[in-house]
């Protein structure tokens, strides 16, 4: 994928969630099973970066004990749509603007990064993120970034969309040609997706191979530890990954 479309898609779902910021919060207010188990594998953590936050749904996760001394825990979420950052934030929980697909986006965090005990987080979770961001070698930098951030032997947890079994899902897929794009253009595993909540969105989304994204993050340093499907109306629809930063 050249660099232009990759920045097409990138801005194609900027303006999806800054503009359906409260419709997409509101679809997603009750919490699916996959976070609280997720949480809950990760075990005893001091510090936690959520990485792509929206509106802070880990936060009030932790708020509701899915993780032993929740309550304790210093969070920090950062996420590139203001909109989505400021519709109703979890109180006492920092949410920071911060564009992971650019280079340099952890720069935000040094501040908060000096005052942690390790300089570098217990744990970083990336839920429902990685799929919209366009490129192998996107997706293995923003990996590799988070292993920055994260302390030796630390931990990482992960999801990512599985729609493409989905029925419901299927008919959700567009042409790229509504975005003045073509599938030549795109990589495999790349889909257009239609939004009807308060008007109608499109959003890029890649359908990843669970071994293509086993592979991404050894390639990035992190060793798995757990894999798990859970979520959605058919219980599959996010593909978990819970890693280790070696």
């Amino acid at each position: 994928m050249d660099t232009s479309t990759a920045y097409k898609l990138i801005e194609l779902n900027r303006r999806f969630y800054d503009t359906f910021a409260a419709e997409y919060a509101n679809s997603r207010s009750a919490f699916q099973p996959g976070i609280p188990c997720a949480l809950a594998i990760l075990g005893h953590v001091d510090s936690v970066l959520d990485v792509g936050c929206g509106d802070g749904r880990v936060a009030r996760a932790l708020a509701a004990g899915s993780i032993p001394n929740a309550s304790a825990v210093h969070y920090v979420g950062v996420d590139f749509s203001p909109k989505l950052i400021g519709y109703s934030p979890p109180p006492g929980s920092p949410l920071l603007q911060a564009d992971i697909s650019q280079v340099g986006w952890p720069d935000v965090l040094a501040p908060i990064i000096r005052t942690l005990p390790h300089i570098a987080f217990d744990a970083i979770v990336c839920f429902s993120v990685l799929h919209h961001l366009p490129g192998a070698d996107r997706q293995l930098r923003l990996l590799r970034e988070m292993h920055s951030l994260v302390k030796p032997a630390g931990r990482l947890a992960l999801s990512v969309w599985q729609f493409l079994h989905v029925p419901r899902l299927q008919r959700k897929v567009v042409r790229w040609e509504e975005v003045g794009l073509t599938s030549a253009e795109v990589d495999s595993g790349d889909y257009l997706l239609d939004w009807q909540r308060g008007g109608r969105g499109l959003r890029y989304v890649h359908q990843f191979d669970e071994a293509e994204l086993v592979d991404l993050c050894a390639r990035a340093g992190f060793e798995i530890l757990e894999t798990f499907r859970s979520d959605g109306a058919t219980g599959d629809m996010g593909f978990f990954i819970i890693a280790e930063a070696n």
